[in-house]
């Protein structure tokens, strides 16, 4: 009996170290910050948007990442949105991520990016990794205990806008064309792991009386009329909307050579990105029943953002991030002392 009291006591007080250690590791502070990793960026972000003003949220991998960019669907829809997405999203970490959004923002649609429903965890893993996600979303101190690690590196060099991220390098896509079989009737299976947490996801919802919306990005590299065809019948068994741009690429206007930034077709660039959001925001305004913002005073600082993304947008002409941080290792490596390159607070204009 003694044992499990003190086990019981050792427990409790676990639980209330890591809630105290919580505030100092607030992911939204680190973010602002340069202290995460890119991964999380997006994540933490939400926490320092303008309470009460996100009406879409975007979810997904990192096909998600580069389907909309929220600052010129304001611009141009004065639809509030947010970018959520993260690399290798798992499903269960969407479900998270909408909860987190929905702390502080009244969500009216999510936009989810189907790729991550491809994925499958064998074995014991998703229940590793559901109870993971779950410590994570409790504790901030388990989510960001790695920002250490940036305090030696130094702070990243990214910006974020809305959780858009600026690529305009372009490489022409080198596979074949078309990609999609339209005439193909076979049905990709989505693993039963992914279409648990799909229920959990749609749960969440309809409870807070959410739009869900599936989307696909076009992507030759990830996708193909088997996938087609199972997001097709998965949105038509729920009762939701489909929006799968591989299928639409004459309609959205996807350039091959011009509007991926990877030889694969896997993700797309700027342009892509640009046309995906004209896609995107035609529907979200004919078919959501969104408000337009732009003529309201409190969502100013949407429109002021504007200055400092075409900004962002000439600057990084040509470039991406990866390269320039590889580049900036490469410095660092290489001076006698190990420090950081003088002046990277300039660094656009080097490359």
């Amino acid at each position: 009996m003694k044992n499990i009291i003190k086990m019981a006591g050792f427990i409790a007080g676990l639980i209330i170290i890591i809630g105290l250690l919580g505030g100092p590791f607030r992911g939204g502070y680190w973010y602002l910050r340069g202290y995460l990793a890119d991964r999380d960026c997006r994540i933490a972000g939400i926490q320092e948007e303008p309470k009460g003003q996100v009406d879409v949220l975007n979810v997904g991998d990192s096909l998600a990442d580069v389907a909309i960019t929220p600052v010129e669907m304001y611009r141009d829809y004065g639809i509030t949105s947010y970018v959520m997405g993260r690399d290798l999203q798992k499903c269960i970490e969407t479900y998270y991520a909408i909860k987190l959004a929905l702390r502080t923002q009244p969500i009216k649609v999510v936009l989810w990016e189907t790729h991550n429903l491809s994925k499958h965890q064998s074995g014991f893993d998703p229940y590793i990794i559901g109870i993971s996600e779950y410590a994570k979303y409790r504790s901030q101190f388990i989510k960001y205990h790695y920002i250490w690690k940036r305090w030696i590196e130094g702070p990243g060099i990214r910006k974020y806008f809305k959780g858009y991220v600026v690529n305009e390098v372009v490489t022409p896509y080198e596979g074949d064309m078309p990609y999609m079989n339209t005439s193909d009737t076979e049905v990709f299976k989505i693993p039963e792991d992914q279409l648990y947490v799909f229920d959990m996801i749609y749960d969440l919802c309809q409870k807070e009386g959410i739009k869900l919306v599936l989307y696909s990005v076009p992507s030759p590299h990830c996708y193909d009329m088997r996938q087609h065809n199972a997001y097709a019948k998965l949105a038509a068994d729920y009762g939701l909307d489909y929006l799968d741009g591989n299928i639409d690429l004459e309609k959205i206007g996807i350039d091959m050579a011009a509007d991926y930034f990877d030889k694969d077709g896997d993700h797309l660039n700027l342009f892509g990105t640009r046309k995906m959001t004209v896609y995107l925001g035609d529907y979200l305004r004919d078919n959501c029943n969104l408000t337009d913002h732009r003529s309201d005073p409190a969502y100013q600082s949407w429109a002021d953002q504007l200055s400092a993304y075409e900004q962002e947008v000439k600057d990084m002409e040509g470039k991406s991030y990866p390269k320039i941080e590889d580049e900036l290792k490469k410095r660092k490596k290489h001076r006698p002392d190990g420090s950081e390159e003088s002046g990277t607070k300039g660094l656009h204009s080097e490359y």
